[in-house]
């Protein structure tokens, strides 16, 4: 007699199953499916990767494309500061407006009348202040350079040295200005020591800490494998200090012009920073802003459109960029 009592049940099927589950439950997996696993679990569809965001999101991607880079933001940060000059210039009398100074730096370029016996100047000013800057760097940036080395090289110059050239760093461009005009009085020696002074704390430190990360166990492999002098100047000094050089060089340049303009607005007699200094005492201050707008977008146009370019170049076969001329405008 077959025992019942350990027959195994008959397994419902597929309408069966169906008809005995409670409304609004889920249906079982079914067995011969091909999504469904030996375990029972069954395989959820997938959906493509355009539904998985909200529909508001990919009709406004672009636009937020657009809006992220960086070149985008900086104009709509240029466009935000020229509305606020605007405004103060309308809300007080002392602020020129823009259309204002724009009027008195064509008077100033062509050479026309501002009124009575003041005639506009521009070339020379800014012909002689360019002429004192590149000077002071040709002079300051070797300087730095030969005393950063000897600070990175020798234990005792920078022994001896160290924390004097720590100190001329700290020290802002505003006092190398007042010292030069001290020094030199009213006379062109004293814009050009002043961006001398204020290049070689720069370079020196820069180029020294460089200098010092070089891995010396680099230096004993190249010694030992022979390799030329000139190979371990290039290759090794220069590509292991370049990126610390190259970021000195930056500081030297853009400080240095910062004490160019100040010596020039206190003790010269010439100069862009002269030149700013004669309308601010005239009173006529759309040429003092129209000045001072002129020194900033200088220095600007100079590290932008020169400085990044030279350094993505200079960076190919060392090292990557901090920041690449492509990646800071977005292209």
């Amino acid at each position: 007699m077959t025992d019942v009592a350990h027959s195994a049940p008959a397994q419902p099927g597929p309408n069966e199953s169906a008809a005995h589950a409670p409304p609004g439950a889920p249906a079982p997996p079914r067995a011969n499916d091909a999504t469904t696993f030996a375990s029972g679990f069954q395989e959820l569809p997938t959906l493509p990767a355009g539904d998985l965001g909200p529909a508001g999101d990919r009709a406004y991607s672009a636009p937020r494309r657009v809006l992220r880079r960086p070149w985008v933001v900086q104009l709509i940060a240029f466009a935000i500061l020229l509305a606020i000059w605007q405004y103060l210039a309308v809300a007080g009398d002392r602020v020129p407006s823009i259309d204002e100074v724009v009027s008195f730096m064509v008077t100033e370029i062509t050479g026309g009348s501002h009124g009575g016996v003041l005639v506009g100047e521009f070339w020379s000013p800014l012909g002689l202040s360019l002429q004192r800057y590149a000077i002071g760097l040709a002079i300051g940036i070797p300087a730095g350079a030969v005393l950063g080395l000897l600070l990175g090289a020798s234990n005792w110059v920078r022994g001896l040295l160290n924390d004097t050239t720590l100190v001329l760093l700290a020290l802002p461009a505003v006092v190398w200005a007042f010292l030069a005009s001290l020094w030199f009085g009213l006379s062109s020696t004293a814009p050009i020591v002043a961006v001398v002074l204020t290049a070689i704390p720069f370079v020196a430190i820069n180029l020294s800490s460089g200098v010092r990360s070089i891995d010396p166990a680099l230096m004993e492999m190249s010694k030992s494998y022979k390799v030329p002098r000139r190979n371990q100047i290039v290759d090794l000094l220069l590509g292991g200090t370049l990126p610390n050089a190259f970021t000195g060089v930056r500081l030297a340049i853009t400080t240095g012009w910062n004490s160019l303009l100040i010596v020039e607005w206190f003790s010269a007699t010439a100069g862009v920073g002269w030149r700013a200094r004669f309308w601010y005492d005239a009173l006529r201050y759309p040429g003092f802003v129209g000045w001072i707008f002129l020194f900033v977008l200088l220095i600007t146009v100079l590290d932008r459109l020169v400085l990044r370019r030279v350094e993505r170049q200079a960076f190919q076969w060392s090292q990557k960029p901090t920041l690449t001329f492509a990646e800071d405008w977005g292209m």
